[in-house]
């Protein structure tokens, strides 16, 4: 398995950790081809697995988001190849005929954000900050995000989090609906999400693909195509990349397209 994901097993539980703590666990290419592919082998080849955690190394972030320093100074045709792989990874959460707990400790930004969104429960530290700071810096959710957030938490507070790029504590989040138990001490987290997800894999294994399948909402298709090509224009734009050298660079963008 590759190094930048690691994978454990107990009890028909199955943990993938992100792991580049370093990081923030910044999503490139490589851990999200490794999160699809593991995704994907837990339901196609792993028969006794009944439950998947999805977390992030370290005590500071589930996921911070894309890895800016490989969307840096991408043209438009490339931007939209990155953005396709991520929306390849999620998809593939989101659809898992296994359930998916995210276990959220930290920072959910972004592509990480993106990513919780898809799975089927969230479980978060008090600890926890989440946000989708893509307008700070000239571009847009790309991993779904501007589908799954309004369908999660309803139109008006999506668009807030989504224009206003603002962070929100994990009080806010379970208000708003994003958490699926209010937050957790995060002493607590590990032993709260072991204890979810051993009770959702004590159940069949069939049984809890067919309540998946008949709960599934569709994320459209075309909606989906639609944000992924004006995610990699704004990421493209000179704006957006701006946004992300300034990030990067911890300063204020200059933003110049009218």
């Amino acid at each position: 398995m590759d190094s930048l994901i690691e994978v454990a097993e107990a009890a028909r539980v199955r943990t993938i950790t992100l792991n580049r703590p370093d990081r923030l666990n910044a999503l490139n290419s490589s851990v999200l081809d490794a999160l699809a592919d593991e995704v994907r082998r837990a339901a196609d080849e792993s028969p006794g697995i009944r439950c998947l955690v999805v977390r992030g190394a370290g005590d500071r972030a589930f996921s911070a988001g894309a890895d800016l320093e490989e969307i840096r100074g991408l043209d438009a045709d490339r931007a939209h190849a990155f953005i396709r792989r991520g929306h390849r990874a999620i998809t593939a959460i989101e659809r898992s005929p296994v359930p998916v707990i995210a276990e959220v400790d930290g920072f959910a930004l972004g592509g990480g954000f993106e990513l919780m969104l898809a799975c089927h429960v969230v479980i978060a530290s008090d600890r926890s900050r989440f946000g989708l700071p893509e307008a700070r810096i000239g571009c847009i959710p790309g991993f779904g995000g501007t589908q799954r957030l309004p369908r999660t938490v309803g139109k008006a507070a999506a668009l807030h989090l989504m224009l206003t790029g603002t962070r929100i504590d994990a009080d806010r989040a379970w208000q708003i609906g994003l958490l699926s138990v209010p937050p957790v001490p995060a002493a607590d987290l590990r032993r709260e999400v072991d204890a979810t997800a051993r009770l959702i894999a004590s159940g069949s294994r069939t049984g809890l693909a067919k309540l998946l399948e008949a709960a599934r909402q569709s994320t459209a298709g075309p909606a989906l195509e639609h944000e992924a090509a004006l995610a990699a224009l704004s990421i493209a734009s000179a704006d957006g990349q701006e946004g992300i050298t300034s990030f990067a660079e911890r300063r204020e963008p200059v933003f110049t397209e009218e």
